[in-house]
């Protein structure tokens, strides 16, 4: 088999995969002392949104709303759909190894998601799995550090650097996005909101080198 045929048919097994499968974000107790440290890490004690909260465990530690596309059935989260969640209407929010389950597409959708809940002057944690997710059964996918599990979900491992510039890119000139110095995760950044004040005007966003798809889901 060729390259290019065998690439084409991972490119149709990918977009084959349920969203349901590869957004599950099923996060339970062992992740409650990860929310602890997340908690820690926001500057003030304002509203809190999980967003992806699996189980909604750690975010009932925290005491954070929650945005679940795919709940339990002994779980109901405050949003079910993102665009019920108002904009600019968080100061806090946190997101847990959400990224790396998703697809390119869905995954681009979700940091723009997370911009736009954020108030101004508003932070958020974003955490995600990084070389362990190539330690699962299943086939090398299209993305650096990616695989499609034997069970169907796809995973996509980040460095803390490489996640630092992917959402930078994303988000653009009005947010700073740093590598958080207090580790959560193999890879997490801490993002900040700038003031409407603040809000830079103009310059270019420098593209990293990842070749991540930057097309916007409709």
């Amino acid at each position: 088999m060729s390259k290019t045929k065998g690439l084409e048919n991972l490119i149709k097994y990918l977009s084959s995969i349920p969203k349901s499968a590869s957004q599950k974000t099923q996060l339970g107790k062992s992740t409650i002392p990860t929310y602890e440290k997340v908690k820690k890490e926001f500057p003030s004690d304002a509203r809190i949104l999980d967003y992806g909260a699996g189980q909604g465990l750690g975010a009932k530690k925290i005491k954070a709303d929650t945005f679940e596309p795919f709940p339990k059935k002994d779980f109901k989260p405050t949003f079910k759909d993102t665009k019920e969640i108002p904009s600019s209407s968080y100061e806090n929010v946190s997101s847990l190894n959400v990224l790396n389950v998703l697809q390119q597409n869905d995954r681009k959708k979700a940091v723009e998601e997370i911009g736009r809940i954020l108030k101004p002057d508003g932070t958020a944690i974003i955490s995600t799995r990084g070389m362990d997710v190539l330690n699962a059964k299943g086939t090398k996918g299209i993305e650096p550090m990616s695989i499609v599990t034997s069970r169907g979900t796809y995973q996509k491992g980040f460095k803390p650097q490489e996640l630092k510039d992917y959402v930078q890119e994303v988000l653009g000139k009005n947010f700073t996005v740093d590598v958080l110095k207090n580790k959560i995760g193999a890879a997490s950044i801490k993002i900040k909101k700038l003031k409407s004040e603040k809000m830079k005007v103009g310059g270019m966003v420098e593209k990293n080198n990842y070749n991540y798809n930057t097309q916007r889901t409709i």
